[in-house]
């Protein structure tokens, strides 16, 4: 403990508990900055969400306790409740919002559906997804090689039940140069995860 700085440096295998979040934090090294009320914590770090099924695992965060921020510009993998996995570039988690925004989501649901996008955001209460210019590739276990069944469009409102895309565009063509020979577009494009059914308007 640096008194005149501040801070306090811990190395070794150590935890954070932020209990007005119900948040658990685990770290090999941590700088406390008692001044800036900001706590860095680098190596093997894991964040659980005490009362909710939440993991988030990266190298490096802050915690802004002022802020109530959680960020971090390292990769990142989570994993929610539903076993559905997220890989990020980088991360800011608004903790009194339950707000995640993230950059170049790639994301997989439990029936390998990956979701790919710059941009996102994630409500960690709810598990709803927000983002734009998406990209999804789906399973084709249920259909021939020759099938890539794929989607994209400017935004997409993604939960455990169902996906909606605005100005979407769907396929399942296999990938070639140029143009799918056939493709369906319109102003919003449904996938029904439930029942597996597409809908569009």
């Amino acid at each position: 403990y640096t008194k005149n700085l501040g801070k306090l440096v811990a190395t070794g295998s150590g935890s954070l508990l932020v209990k007005s979040k119900n948040l658990e934090i685990e770290f090999d090294n941590a700088i406390f900055d008692q001044k800036n009320s900001q706590i860095e914590m680098n190596g093997n770090v894991k964040i659980y969400h005490i009362d909710r099924t939440f993991y988030i695992e990266t190298n490096e965060v802050t915690y802004n306790q002022n802020d109530n921020l959680i960020s971090s510009l390292t990769k990142t993998s989570l994993e929610d409740s539903f076993k559905n996995t997220y890989v990020v570039d980088s991360f800011f988690y608004e903790t009194n919002k339950d707000l995640l925004k993230i950059t170049n989501l790639k994301f997989k649901d439990k029936d390998n559906n990956t979701l790919i996008t710059p941009i996102a955001y994630i409500n960690t209460r709810t598990g709803k997804i927000f983002g734009k210019d998406v990209n999804i590739n789906f399973n084709n276990s249920g259909l021939n090689s020759s099938n890539e069944p794929r989607m994209k469009g400017n935004s997409v409102v993604s939960t455990n039940e169902k996906t909606e895309i605005t100005k979407g565009v769907f396929t399942t063509c296999k990938r070639r140069d140029g143009c799918p020979p056939w493709e369906l577009s319109a102003e919003k494009i449904t996938h029904d995860k439930k029942n597996k059914k597409k809908n569009n308007k």
